[in-house]
């Protein structure tokens, strides 16, 4: 027997056995991604029940913590980027990735990018993931009303716009690959992912291949103090206009002129 196999199959077992090891953990499909300015006290809403807050940031950390709905699972200081991991099945899968710029301190900038658990339920999105190739100039129809559109192609530059209906949402330039197209829009204060896709290629000038497209329903706002703000200010208005004020006078005159009228009449019998 050639002694050159069993080397070889024991070459070829520790390559399996070495590779898990060597490649890091992995992630899921993004869910939720902000690029936005975080400050001390800040608490940002997550997807599938996560929550983040910010609880101090300095010159060189910042604490935060993670919740899980109501439960508090890491409470740390991080100095720039930090992953937050969960093992599940014996993986080790990235769920939240923070990058934190604290060169200047209290506000920071801050990029986040959550990717889906997949030990917990994740039910809602309207697109799951998709590849699609889009032609110059072409738009392609998403869910909700929504579509994509490679407006302008020239010197691996990219426009995409995304409309609702005829309206255009949101234009960005991209070049290159790996960049990222987002829209975020603000729901009873927190930034809420909508759109979220991966340029991966630009081909001949006249197409372009996203991968990862994911689109999310608009969250329903559950803020609904505006209303009574809003009759709030307007009967405060109400109390301090003259009009109002000069009719309560004469109310009030008219009512004790009554009683006095009351009392003379009685007084008489």
């Amino acid at each position: 027997m050639n002694r050159s196999i069993p080397r070889t199959i024991f070459a070829t077992l520790a390559i399996f056995l070495i590779i898990p090891i060597c490649a890091g953990n992995v992630h899921e499909v993004a869910i939720c991604y902000l690029d936005d300015s975080v400050e001390t006290g800040d608490i940002i809403e997550l997807e599938q029940g996560y929550r983040l807050t910010i609880g101090d940031i300095r010159k060189n950390d910042a604490a935060i913590s993670i919740f899980n709905g109501s439960e508090e699972i890491l409470n740390t200081s991080i100095s720039g980027d930090y992953i937050f991991e969960k093992e599940i099945d014996g993986i080790n899968y990235d769920i939240i990735r923070i990058s934190m710029n604290l060169n200047d301190g209290d506000p920071a900038p801050m990029v986040l990018e959550q990717y889906r658990d997949p030990g917990k339920p994740f039910d809602y999105p309207l697109i799951d993931a998709v590849s699609i190739t889009i032609k110059k100039g072409e738009r392609e129809p998403l869910k909700a009303g929504y579509g994509l559109e490679a407006t302008s192609i020239i010197d691996n530059n990219v426009v995409l716009t995304l409309y609702k209906g005829d309206d255009v949402v949101k234009q960005e330039k991209l070049s290159g690959s790996d960049k990222r197209f987002i829209h975020t829009i603000k729901v009873d204060g927190q930034r809420r992912t909508i759109l979220i896709a991966k340029l991966d290629r630009i081909s001949n000038n006249d197409s372009v291949q996203v991968s990862g497209l994911s689109q999310f329903e608009v969250p329903e706002s559950t803020d609904e103090g505006d209303d009574d703000d809003d009759d709030g200010n307007w009967n405060l208005q109400l109390v301090e206009s003259t009009i109002f004020q000069y009719l309560l006078s004469i109310f009030v005159f008219a009512c004790v002129f009554v009683m006095i009228l009351g009392i003379a009449r009685r007084v008489r019998k």
